[in-house]
């Protein structure tokens, strides 16, 4: 019986030390388990906070706003490089500027003094002068027609 117990033996220290193995990955396992049910925690809780961080009305609007001038500033650069193209490269737009820089702030244009003779013609109306008022564009003063939402001239926008 002493070599079958030497046998059995040896084969029990074995089993023990694959148990053991096996633990020490079972328990490498369960933390890794852990680990990733508290990201999954994590996010969810991320996740439902963001959902409660819904913008502002007035956030909203300062991001339309600041939407609507990226999208003049884009439509403007379009332009200026469209003009660049077409003009070749001896055009100058500098000398333009200052050439504007040159003339100062006029304002709006007054109405002309309405004469006698006018009056009758006054009375049979324009259709274009039913639609409201005139409004002048706060980034050129270029008066506009009514129906217009964006500028003649250089599409800026009538609200701004």
């Amino acid at each position: 019986m002493g070599p079958l117990l030497v046998h059995q033996r040896a084969r029990m220290e074995r089993l023990w030390h694959e148990l053991e193995q096996k633990k020490r990955k079972l328990e490498k396992l369960k933390e890794e388990v852990n680990e990733m049910e508290n990201d999954l925690t994590r996010r969810r809780m991320q996740r439902s906070n963001s959902a409660c961080q819904i913008p502002s009305i007035k956030e909203m609007q300062q991001l339309r706003c600041k939407n609507r001038l990226l999208q003049i500033d884009i439509d403007c650069l379009t332009k200026e490089i469209d003009l660049l193209q077409t003009r070749g490269p001896d055009f100058n737009p500098i000398a333009i500027h200052n050439f504007y820089d040159n003339l100062g702030f006029l304002g709006p244009v007054p109405p002309k003094p309405p004469k006698e003779g006018s009056r009758s013609a006054r009375l049979v109306s324009e259709p274009e002068e039913d639609d409201g008022v005139q409004w002048s564009c706060t980034a050129c003063t270029f008066l506009n027609h009514p129906a217009l939402n964006r500028c003649e001239e250089c599409e800026f926008p009538r609200h701004f």
